[in-house]
């Protein structure tokens, strides 16, 4: 019996209002987390107030304190330290504010996420400024402040409004000893406190503005795909000049993704852009991975523990992933869009676009969008989808774009309040993924048209497991290679130029029966697992890297401890019993072994 089998076995379990076994049916692409840099849900970073600290008080400046994490806390915690002067950093806040540090009257740690630690300084006029210092583990130096920066001016240039900056530093060596963004901090509540209590009526007012502020973003011109710079940081071998002649401050350089440089990435002589065409992206992607692989990879244990009893808790060696890796390369060449193709289009979006970055008034007007940091720009064919946190994909209705049934059923006022919960986010998902996608058709038919296109998911998917890190799991770009041979006459018929369609008639590579058949069994008992975990983690109220609010930490690390004593007393087999024993999946582990 399986560990996935176990978490349904095991007594007493709370069910979870989605089925998540829907979720990987659908063959849109789900966001991939870096484990080691997860972005928590925690309080907006340019709105709300926080708790106040004495400025004798520097070692709570310098840890993190915001949550807990029920295993491997002491990683977290290290990648999260970060020690700088204060009173330089509040030198600088008062310069770049235009104010006399005598005049600051506090200075308090206002939130903290996977990225960065954010403070709010207030002077006796009532200014508030933000400063954001990105962790030592945050990557790219230099590249993501100094990206950030030139993002938000560029924005406001062209009538997106985002926080003003007013100072930046992209290197270490200076007074504050760290990076650093010094900006306003914007008017306004996050959505994300009141996007759950919101009515229909009020959440299709705030849906339809956030199709316009896309659309908006997404009518952009860009020469080029990368990340947005102020051109005298670049050197000019790195960099592609905005043609408007309003724009020559800016350019396009390299990529300020962190998938691009995370773990020994920034020591590889690879491709980060600018690219001018997708097919060079998608080129890039597979180089990278295939680099980093031979580089650093050894056998190991999957990273994901519920992949462990599957390889019968052996090590996997990473060669089988070096070999699919150069078959997706061989792929690569008939992956791009022609030149002249919409889907080739650079297009910008929000990096994280989710509730909590949007500001709202009472009325529920967007006032702004916050947190630009690892902003991209790629070829509309990559990065078209409906984001995270307002798809629904895994609901048949939501799939079909059926228009929900807002009524709530006669005995709803009778119901028990956990069903009443449930029946109110079923009805929201819905309705937001439905808006979302209506929205988008009438005033964004470019965006509409590349969500819904077979060849373009089929290439977001390929994408997506070609540019995965590997650690240890080996099959699941194998599985997608597979799927694209089996349903290439799609890709080719919108392959780019014609000498390229001819190359690519057929598929470049191609697998044995027997390897196909082996590959897609793994491949649905890896989903299978990733369900599991995800029931797991819904029981827990965890995100992928076990964070808690400080108050519940207690209370889940017991009911962690709870769950592995029931699926023990569960497990059948020998095989069960080391698999919750060594491997449950919220005990410590070695992440790299």
């Amino acid at each position: 019996m399986s560990l996935s089998h176990l978490t349904a076995k095991s007594s007493n379990m709370k069910k979870c209002s989605v089925n998540t076994r829907k979720f990987l049916g659908s063959l849109r692409p789900q966001t991939f987390r870096f484990h080691k840099l997860g972005n928590q849900q925690h309080a907006n970073a340019s709105t709300r107030c926080g708790r106040k600290s004495s400025v004798t008080l520097h070692d709570e400046f310098f840890r993190y304190t915001s949550g807990r994490w029920i295993f491997n806390e002491h990683l977290r915690l290290s990648e999260r330290f970060l020690e700088f002067d204060v009173s330089a950093l509040q030198d600088v806040i008062s310069a770049a504010s235009g104010r006399l540090k005598s005049d600051l009257k506090t200075f308090v740690k206002l939130s903290e996420g996977g990225f960065n630690r954010v403070f709010e300084a207030t002077f006796s006029d009532g200014k508030c400024v933000i400063a954001r210092l990105p962790y030592p583990s945050t990557v790219p130096e230099h590249y993501t402040v100094a990206s950030e920066a030139a993002t938000l001016d560029y924005l406001r240039l062209h009538g997106i409004r985002t926080p003003v900056v007013y100072g930046w530093c992209s290197t270490k060596a200076n007074p504050v000893g760290t990076e650093y963004i010094i900006m306003e901090k914007l008017e306004g509540t996050p959505l994300g406190d009141k996007w759950f209590l919101m009515t229909p009526k009020e959440q299709h007012k705030v849906m339809k503005q956030i199709i316009e502020w896309e659309k908006q973003l997404m009518s952009l011109q860009f020469p080029a795909s990368g990340s947005l710079y102020y051109t005298r940081d670049l050197s000019s071998e790195s960099r592609i000049q905005l043609a408007d002649p309003n724009d020559r401050a800016f350019c396009i350089g390299p990529t300020a993704h962190y998938s691009w440089w995370h773990d020994k990435r920034d020591l590889l002589n690879i491709d980060r852009g600018p690219w001018l065409s997708s097919i060079d992206i998608f080129r890039a992607a597979g180089e990278r991975e295939l680099a980093w692989t031979k580089a650093y990879a050894k056998p190991r244990l999957p990273y994901d523990r519920l992949y462990r009893e599957i390889y019968h808790f052996k090590h996997v060696s990473p060669d089988s992933h070096i070999t699919d890796l150069t078959n997706y390369l061989q792929m690569a060449r008939c992956l791009g869009y022609a030149d002249n193709s919409t889907m080739n289009r650079p297009v910008m979006r929000h990096p994280d676009f989710q509730p909590n970055n949007i500001l709202v008034s009472e009325t529920n007007d967007i006032i702004g969008l916050i947190d630009w940091q690892h902003c991209s720009i790629f070829p509309l064919g990559i990065v078209a989808g409906i984001p995270t946190h307002f798809q629904n994909y895994g609901d048949p209705e939501s799939e079909m774009l059926k228009q929900p049934e807002l009524t709530l059923p006669p005995n709803y006022d009778s119901l028990p309040s956990p069903e009443q919960a449930s029946l109110l986010e079923i009805r929201r998902k819905r309705l937001v993924h439905f808006l979302y996608a209506a929205f988008t058709k009438r005033l964004n038919k470019d965006h509409y048209d590349a969500i819904f296109d077979q060849s373009v998911i089929l290439r977001q998917r390929l994408f997506k497991y070609a540019g995965t890190p590997w650690e240890g799991d080996s099959i699941s770009l194998r599985a997608e290679l597979i799927r694209s041979i089996q349903n290439w006459s799609i890709i080719a018929q919108t392959t780019g130029a014609e000498q390229i369609q001819s190359a690519c008639s057929v598929a470049p590579v191609g697998y044995s029966e027997e390897t196909i058949q082996e590959t897609l069994n793994l491949d649905a008992r890896q989903k299978e697992a990733d369900i599991a975990i995800q029931e797991m983690r819904n029981i827990l109220e965890v995100d992928v890297l076990g964070w808690v609010p400080n108050d519940d930490y207690d209370a889940v690390k017991g009911m962690a401890h709870d769950m592995k004593t029931r699926m023990l007393e569960a497990a059948e087999t020998p095989e069960d019993v080391i698999g919750v024993r060594d491997h449950f999946p919220f005990d410590d582990f070695d992440e790299v072994a």
